[in-house]
């Protein structure tokens, strides 16, 4: 039968592991020369490395096991050939568009983000806060990334009972350890719903930008404006969106631990 390659030198030479060579044989793409039918050791012959690269290169162009099987069968056509090049090639300018799209978010989200920067250092002021006195809607989430979610709906509710564009005022309350409460409001009596005081705060920190700069980018800005300082946010924060959409953020700020 002449020299032939235990498992672990096949792998050694090929760069793939064993644990895919017995992945590989269960499917048939690769099958050992011969299998000691005591000890269950493995042997391939010389020849077999070449198929081994094979599959593994046509792996990390991204074909699928079945397709790899139809490319190395002896008996595939030429027009079978196509398809399956075909079928990748869509692949991968699906995934080019894919990554395009997804390259110009991070792009504008990046340009935002310098824009909301600016703003936040350009505007940003050291004040006391006022007391507030909110006629709201309010829910609790158990987490931040349930806030926008959260605060969007509320803001939607309380526009369509207030029927006009008067200007909304949002807190985010996450002094408690285990829930965040969220609240959309106005300063203007409304029947049915909830009043809720907010304290006033002996020294805060506001910043004011038109929309539509991502406030959660925003908040990430100002606390690193704030950082520089020595300063962090703290307590209630307050977010209020005037009706012709220009957004102020308050929040209490104290010395950085």
């Amino acid at each position: 039968m002449g020299h032939m390659l235990r498992i672990g030198e096949i792998a050694r030479g090929t760069g793939v592991s064993r644990r895919m060579l017995r992945h590989w044989e269960q499917l048939g793409l690769v099958e050992p020369a011969s299998t000691d039918p005591v000890t269950g050791y493995r042997r391939y012959a010389p020849s077999q490395v070449g198929r081994v690269r094979a599959v593994a290169s046509l792996r990390a162009l991204g074909f699928g096991l079945d397709a790899i099987r139809d490319l190395l069968d002896g008996d595939l056509d030429e027009r079978r050939l196509v398809d399956l090049l075909r079928t990748r090639e869509q692949e991968l300018v699906a995934q080019v568009d894919e990554a395009s799209r997804r390259l110009a978010e991070v792009r504008s989200r990046l340009a935002t983000f310098e824009r909301g920067r600016h703003t936040v250092m350009s505007t940003l002021e050291l004040a006391p806060l006022p007391a507030l006195r909110l006629w709201s809607l309010r829910a609790s989430v158990r987490d931040e990334t349930e806030i926008p979610d959260a605060a969007r709906r509320l803001r939607a509710e309380l526009r369509e009972r207030l029927g006009d564009d008067r200007a909304v005022v949002l807190l985010y309350d996450g002094t408690d350890d285990d829930t965040i409460l969220v609240t959309a409001g106005t300063s203007t009596p409304v029947d049915g719903l909830t009043v809720v005081d907010v304290a006033p705060v002996d020294e805060g920190v506001a910043v004011t930008f038109d929309g539509p700069t991502d406030v959660a980018d925003a908040w990430i800005a100002l606390d690193a404006a704030l950082a520089d300082r020595g300063l962090r946010t703290a307590g209630v924060y307050r977010q209020t969106t005037a009706p012709d959409g220009t957004v102020t953020l308050h929040a209490e700020v104290r010395r950085a631990d």
